[in-house]
């Protein structure tokens, strides 16, 4: 099973998106948006948790990972006003770790 797939170079994305769906997992994306970092997208709409619990918790271990790694505020404070937070910038290098993890993370919430 495939935790999440990059954007970029995937023509499985329908496919991908239709597997979450009908399995009732977290659905998850990585692309490229500089050459610095790359956006993680999880969306869990398809399942049966509080979406505000879990977006608010989300939230939190990001702004960790942001204060841990001294990214910037205007690098990623766009991010912060979303209704949900289900898109996130992460450091190249750390995108596949953390999408695994999330994947993880939400499964556990599930």
């Amino acid at each position: 099973m495939r935790k999440f797939i990059y954007i970029d170079d995937s023509k499985f994305t329908n496919d991908h998106w239709e597997y979450c769906e009908k399995n009732k997992i977290p659905y998850i994306t990585v692309k490229r948006k500089n050459k610095s970092f790359f956006e993680v997208f999880y969306d869990i709409t398809n399942t049966k948790v509080d979406l505000n619990s879990v977006s608010d918790e989300i939230k939190n271990i990001y702004l960790s990972y942001v204060k841990f790694l001294l990214i910037p505020y205007y690098e990623y404070e766009s991010y912060l006003s979303q209704n949900y937070f289900f898109s996130m910038l992460i450091k190249e290098g750390h995108e596949q770790f953390f999408a695994e993890k999330l994947f993880d993370y939400l499964m556990n919430e599930l």
